[in-house]
């Protein structure tokens, strides 16, 4: 038995200073903490501590990406029964570690440690992964049955960026991202969902390392 699910919506996530909910920003453009709106290309909203720089971080340090589903988004969609809480559960952990590694990955590659703890020239990143749609899920307990989507689904990441001493947050950014239209069904197995979940933190984590490396390079 075969069941084909197409929706409107999209997956994963590219974004350039990502981070944790946005504080309301009055209509001046400064938030509640003093950041001011900037403009950053690709980026829904960015927002700027006046003065703030990246220039002397070498090192990162990066806390655990959390994962919220959209409020809209039913569990009891897919399979006969829907998906258990367990498998819930299974997909938030497994696409945080997924986001968590990938950007370990790209800036550790860009030449910038891995901290593990606070300290001097050591940048704090907090991502989070909020509003998370998944168009396709074939539960564990299905051995025929086969989803397939046009597309993956999506998602909003936010980052704060952070001086892992002081706490101050320094640079503060939100982007929702879908996932690539296909023109045809494709079967959204395991496999394609990971792949597609992730191209937004990978994307991200390069626009970060951009940054850093601008900040950097800067007179």
């Amino acid at each position: 038995m075969k069941s084909s699910r197409n929706r409107i919506r999209a997956l994963p996530l590219p974004l350039l200073l990502v981070a944790l909910p946005l504080f309301a920003a009055d209509v001046t453009g400064i938030t509640d903490d003093g950041l001011v709106r900037i403009q950053v290309k690709n980026v829904d909203k960015a927002y700027k501590r006046p003065g703030a720089s990246l220039k002397n971080y070498t090192s990162i340090l990066l806390r655990p990406v959390t994962v919220a589903f959209n409020k809209n988004w039913n569990p009891r969609d897919y399979g006969v029964f829907g998906l258990k809480s367990d498998e819930v559960e299974r997909i938030r952990n497994e696409l945080s570690k997924l986001a968590g590694e990938t950007f370990a990955r790209v800036l550790s590659k860009g030449g910038y440690t891995i901290a593990t703890a606070p300290g001097e020239n050591v940048l704090d990143v907090q991502a989070e992964i909020v509003d998370l749609i998944v168009n396709g899920i074939e539960p564990r307990s299905a051995n025929v049955v086969h989803v397939y989507v046009k597309n993956a689904g999506e998602m909003r990441i936010r980052v704060n960026l952070r001086d892992s001493i002081t706490g101050t947050t320094l640079y503060r950014a939100s982007d929702l991202q879908r996932a690539q239209e296909y023109d045809q069904l494709e079967w959204a197995n395991s496999v394609f969902n990971r792949a597609e979940a992730e191209r937004v933190p990978a994307t991200g984590a390069r626009q970060l390392k951009s940054a850093l490396d601008a900040a950097r390079a800067a007179p």
